[in-house]
């Protein structure tokens, strides 16, 4: 998820979105609907009730319109099935799955234009985003988490909020924690994106890791203090568990002649690999001969190194984090993969 810095606070970010979404109107669809496709434009236009409704082709809208012809696919599939239908009778899919639905057409109005911002179900609950934030807040404070002031933006309007979460004394792994508030447009939800902060032992540095979400939907059937515990909970089972990881690890001597393997067939320039043979024996000599020291250099390399790219690094922490999953064996043992471009992932 790419995050855009803000220079606000959270509450004025909050309130720019509680007042854009004050305009937002909504309407039943009850009749018969039109539908006009503009794919060079990429842009639709929906007829009912008299009203002319447009909407950018963003695959946000993609997906919302095509799941009321294609129910529960996931946003890939559903792109790929509205290009193919896109010459091909795909208004008339649209017009006989919207009319007479009770889809909620969910719209801003600037004289005569409505401009589509959603589509919901008549189900869908709004939410105040700082209702929202407000019983959240109250919901982790008695487990010590809190906002720590950063403010940042998604690329689709939403705002995130960075929350502090206590790291357990003498621990080896933390959590960080970034609260998405979601948009009433029937798309966007409430997450709750988790991290796990390893700590580098030799030198006080931290590298983080991604490690899931959990998503709070626009409906009555759970309650934000139950969704707030529940997603905490499931965050700290995690954090016990790389914990347990970590001390495998130590306990898991090298074999040289896996690691000799693992060297081999690591897909990287010969600088890198380099500067990854120097910080193992760098690990190797503080924290030991055992897999946690590699696990350890190779994420140090990634969150640190800056000499690396960018997106080398980020493939260093990935399989740096693995090793605490997975055994040296299994990583070294499990077959190439090959990106979408052609070459080899970071193991060829």
């Amino acid at each position: 998820m790419k995050l855009s810095s803000l220079n606000s606070s959270i509450d004025s970010a909050l309130d720019s979105v509680i007042e854009r979404e004050g305009y937002i109107k909504t309407l039943p669809i009850d009749g018969n609907v039109s539908v006009a496709l503009c794919p060079a434009n990429r842009q639709i236009c929906l007829n009912t009730a008299g009203q002319a409704f447009l909407g950018n082709l963003d695959t946000k809208l993609i997906h919302q319109l095509g799941s009321k012809i294609w129910p529960n696919l996931d946003q890939k599939s559903t792109v790929s099935l509205w290009k193919q239908h896109i010459n091909c009778g795909l208004a008339r899919f649209l017009e006989r799955a919207l009319s007479h639905s009770g889809t909620v057409l969910r719209y801003s109005e600037l004289g005569n234009v409505r401009r589509i911002y959603g589509v919901t179900s008549p189900q869908f609950v709004e939410m105040n985003q700082r209702e929202f934030r407000d019983t959240l807040i109250e919901s982790l404070a008695p487990l010590g988490i809190a906002p720590n002031g950063e403010v940042f933006k998604t690329p689709f309007g939403e705002i995130v909020e960075k929350f502090e979460v206590p790291m357990a004394q003498e621990g080896q792994v933390g959590l960080n924690c970034k609260v998405v508030y979601g948009l009433n447009n029937g798309y966007s939800s409430y997450r709750l994106n988790w991290g796990r902060t390893v700590l580098v032992c030799t030198n006080g540095l931290t590298s983080i890791e991604k490690i899931g979400r959990d998503r709070w939907v626009h409906t009555n059937r759970v309650n934000i203090r139950d969704f707030a515990t529940g997603s905490v909970e499931a965050a700290y089972n995690h954090l016990s568990d790389v914990e347990k990881q970590i001390s495998a690890a130590r306990t898991r001597t090298i074999n040289h002649s896996l690691m000799d393997q693992f060297m081999t067939r690591l897909a990287l320039a010969n600088a890198t690999k380099e500067r990854v043979s120097t910080r193992l024996d760098h690990e190797f000599r503080d924290t030991g001969n055992n897999e946690w020291s590699v696990s350890q250099a190779l994420t140090f390399l990634g969150e640190h190194e800056k000499a690396i790219p960018p997106k080398v690094r980020e493939n260093l922490t990935r399989l740096g984090s693995s090793l605490l999953e997975k055994p040296l064996e299994q990583v070294v043992s499990a077959p190439a993969t090959v990106t979408s471009a052609g070459f080899y992932d970071i193991l060829r």
